[in-house]
């Protein structure tokens, strides 16, 4: 069982229970719009979201007019409820290890990770003073998105 159906079941709406659930870490969209506007001028830019879970991030940018943005999360349950979810909507989701991307070198202009290096530090210890596996999985996502 992967970390989203079982990691984080007494923080947010179960996603295997309720398919309809949200859950937004830190911020939502109209809390950041301004800035991510501000940082991506370029509607047509091609965005990838990192670690998507359930959030509403893509649904309110797509809405926005952010068009071509590709959705990817290590969780086949949340990949499919929000392909679901969003089937009349052009965007992709796809199940994948962001550690790991299965994508050509500059793919995409701009990629978000809006929580889920948080959700990779929170392992057992200080998140001041990670675990080496933590560490080194957070290079890993940081290495993969800037190809």
């Amino acid at each position: 069982m992967t970390w989203w159906q079982t990691g984080m079941s007494n923080t947010r709406p179960s996603s295997t229970e309720d398919a309809s659930a949200t859950f937004d870490w830190f911020r939502n969209y109209s809390q950041i719009r301004d800035l991510l506007q501000e940082l991506i001028p370029n509607k047509q830019s091609r965005i990838l979201m990192l670690g998507c879970g359930n959030s509403t991030l893509s649904e309110k940018m797509f809405s926005d007019g952010f068009l071509n943005i590709v959705n990817t999360d290590y969780s086949s349950v949340v990949i499919n409820q929000m392909a679901q979810r969003h089937s009349e909507k052009s965007m992709q989701w796809i199940e994948m290890d962001i550690r790991a991307l299965q994508f050509e070198d500059e793919t995409f202009d701009v990629v978000i990770d809006k929580g889920t290096m948080d959700a990779m530090l929170a392992v057992k210890g200080s998140v001041w003073d990670p675990p080496q596996r933590a560490i080194d999985d957070c290079n890993k996502e940081v290495d993969e998105a800037t190809r």
